[in-house]
């Protein structure tokens, strides 16, 4: 391990990381437990809006007048409302299904490597990049844009949070080989031909729907020692444009350039 890499303001986690200590993110299981629930049940609503807005196009195109436009248009947009929210609301509660296996341990950060509950300890050998990103401002941004802002709002209170990491994974089969449930399997995002032995993936991860800011940033400054002592690259996307860059050359060595 090399603290030497490790800025003067995060010494503090290599000397703990030097002594053999490790990090536990533990995250408030009460807090994730209610933001599941307001998840299902937002899954519901889309799933009873967006029926209500079909069977509202169908009555009113079979018997509508002149004066239906506006509520064709209305049941329309319910159903793209639906549509393009309750894939990333199942999602999002797919994976913090999956994340909430660690008893209240969101994840463990060594000097060694991390883990998680599912798929147990991945050694920085194994990590070919860290992408830490904050979308918060993007997020706020979109919150105020009319009727945009609804489905943001809606989505970000299902737990679809602005602050994440992305673990890129040199061999994601292998990784993915640990999870002994195969249903969970999906943790591990596999990347590159079917056919391929050894897939490189990745695991991504909202925490602010997990964690407090302070929880958040810690297990940000833990990770980002981690793999800087290790000699793993750790990337600050500017943009989505930027994100899907970096875990493309992360995951491909022949993803094209921007």
């Amino acid at each position: 391990m090399n603290a030497a890499a490790v800025p003067a303001e995060l010494q503090h986690w290599a000397r703990a990381f030097e002594g053999g200590n490790h990090y536990d993110a533990v995250y408030d299981r009460a807090a994730a437990d209610a933001v599941l629930a307001r998840n299902r049940t937002m899954v519901i609503v889309l799933a009873a809006v967006g029926g209500v807005s079909l069977l509202l196009c169908l009555v009113l195109v079979i018997f509508g007048g002149a004066f239906t436009r506006l509520l064709i248009v209305l049941g329309v947009f319910g159903l793209v409302v639906m549509f393009a929210t309750l894939p990333t609301i199942l999602n999002v509660g797919r994976g913090m299904r999956r994340l909430a296996v660690g008893n209240g341990t969101l994840a463990r950060v060594s000097g060694e490597g991390v883990s998680f509950g599912l798929v147990g300890p991945i050694a920085w050998s194994e990590v070919a990049g860290v992408i830490e990103y904050d979308s918060t401002a993007r997020a706020q941004a979109s919150a105020r844009i009319p009727i945009i802002g609804w489905g943001a709002r809606f989505s970000q209170k299902a737990g679809n949070g602005s602050r994440g990491l992305t673990i890129a994974l040199r061999d994601g089969s292998a990784v993915q080989a640990r999870i002994r449930d195969e249903n969970e399997r999906g943790f591990v995002r596999l990347w590159g031909p079917k056919s391929s032995p050894a897939r490189p993936g990745d695991i991504a991860i909202i925490l602010d729907s997990f964690l407090d800011d302070a929880g958040v940033r810690q297990l940000l400054e833990a990770i980002v020692v981690g793999g800087l002592m290790n000699g793993v690259p750790v990337h600050h996307p500017r943009s989505a444009a930027d994100y899907i860059q970096t875990l493309g050359r992360l995951v491909d060595p022949k993803f094209p350039a921007a």
